[in-house]
């Protein structure tokens, strides 16, 4: 019941919070049996919550012991069909031994073919590259399909990619490659378990990297990153709808990444000099690449409606900015780690706004100031067009700062992108 209170709350909220959810081959989940969604961890909880919001099956998840210490906690999470999985540095050997039940619980939510999500890389780390598959997905389909009356377990690789998973207003791109069949497995497991495991992992370590965007070395990142911040530029997304089932932008920035992998040195650190010359001009002017190019010039010409709706949009702003600012004091100051830092700014605005909606709601109703209702119905109604006011007037500003650059500094940054934009087509259609 849980489960189908908080599901509608957390979809308004993720398509406020994100720009662009690319959800790619949601054909491919099979439509009955019993299914693993297997997918890499970036961030904490954020990928599971898009999950359970935008497929249509309900989900079963596996999630850290520790989180289940507390009694009310336990509850809670019980009620959005998390179950617990124990790690030695969480709870020690006996931690370890409640995974029996743990697997059990599993088995039980697979024999009666129903959805689990499994974060196959057991530890949250949010890199451009997979970390270690760990071999509890493989575990827990060998083990369904032998101790029940199943005949197949599907696991179906999910690759989840976001373009910057701390920032609000981002986006995140999803891809389901093709189940595999646990079935496929069976008889290596029954000679040997091991080896069937580690077999089953590592093809689904080559699934997964099919569907993640890997840059392999890390000091290649900043490069990667300029260029994929052009490739974002020259290729707008066009649809209005926040969810999308599109998989293009994924694909291209995968073949940017994999081209900068192969890349040969020399090639590597010439590109990389040009683009950190270009961004780093651009940082000075304080524009990004979009603005230089002219995307936001649209918003130029809106020069008189930016600025007859910015006392609305202050006056709307100022019942809105409580929760917003709760939550990024949560997020900025109590959370340290990038990979926590985006699921509780999200979580953090989720749960501020239930609690200052309800606060706005109950004092009208106990004083019998029933107008004062009014207010918030407008304002989180509202919600949405200050969204995009906030985003349109920021592009007028940029496109402003763009037009007040000195002739000199732009003729060079012109020619310097457009080398960048012909290197960008080529990666791109290698």
């Amino acid at each position: 019941m849980l489960y189908a209170a908080v599901r509608p709350i957390a979809k308004v909220g993720l398509t406020h919070y994100f720009r662009r959810i690319d959800l790619a081959n949601v054909d491919r989940i099979p439509r009955e049996g019993a299914v693993i969604l297997a997918a890499n961890h970036p961030t904490t909880f954020i990928e599971p919550c898009i999950m359970a919001c935008f497929q249509d099956r309900p989900l079963h998840f596996l999630a850290r012991g520790d989180f289940f210490k507390h009694p009310i906690a336990a509850k809670l999470l019980a009620g959005v069909h998390i179950i617990p999985i124990f790690r030695l540095r969480d709870g020690g050997f006996q931690g370890v031994k409640n995974n029996y039940e743990s697997f059990e619980r599993s088995f039980d939510v697979l024999a009666q073919k129903k959805t689990m999500m499994i974060l196959a890389e057991g530890r949250c780390i949010h890199e451009k590259r997979l970390r270690p598959i760990q071999k509890g997905t493989a575990r827990i389909a060998l083990g369904a399909l032998d101790a029940t009356p199943l005949d197949e377990v599907y696991i179906v690789p999910v690759g989840v990619n976001y373009t910057y998973a701390d920032r609000l207003r981002s986006d995140v791109m999803i891809n389901f490659g093709e189940p595999i069949r646990a079935s496929d497995y069976m008889e290596r497991y029954r000679e040997s378990a091991a080896q069937a495991i580690a077999d089953f992992t590592d093809d689904l370590r080559d699934r997964l990297s099919e569907e993640v965007i890997i840059v392999e070395r890390i000091e290649d990142e900043p490069l990667a990153e300029n260029l994929l911040r052009i490739f974002r530029t020259e290729h707008p997304a066009t649809a209005r709808n926040t969810v999308t089932r599109s998989e293009q932008f994924l694909r291209g920035e995968k073949r940017i990444a994999d081209a900068v992998n192969a890349m040969p040195e020399t090639e590597r650190s010439a590109l990389a000099a040009r683009s950190h010359d270009y961004f780093s001009r651009l940082e000075r002017m304080r524009i990004d690449d979009a603005a230089f190019a002219g995307r936001y010039r649209p918003a130029q010409q809106r020069t008189a409606r930016t600025l007859l709706g910015l006392l609305p949009a202050l006056l709307l702003l100022l019942w809105h900015l409580p929760p917003l600012l709760l939550a990024q004091w949560l997020a900025g100051v109590k959370i340290k780690t990038l990979e926590f830092a985006g699921s509780v700014r999200w979580a953090g605005v989720l749960v501020m706004y239930l609690l200052y909606t309800l606060l706005w709601v109950v004092v009208p109703l106990a004083t019998g100031h029933w107008w004062w209702l009014a207010l918030p119905a407008l304002a989180l109604g509202l919600a949405g067009q200050l969204i995009r006011y906030a985003e349109g007037s920021h592009h007028w500003l940029l496109a402003w700062r763009a037009r007040r650059q000195p002739e000199h500094e732009v003729k060079y940054l012109r020619q310097l992108r457009k080398g960048l934009v012909e290197d960008v087509a080529r990666l791109v259609t290698v």
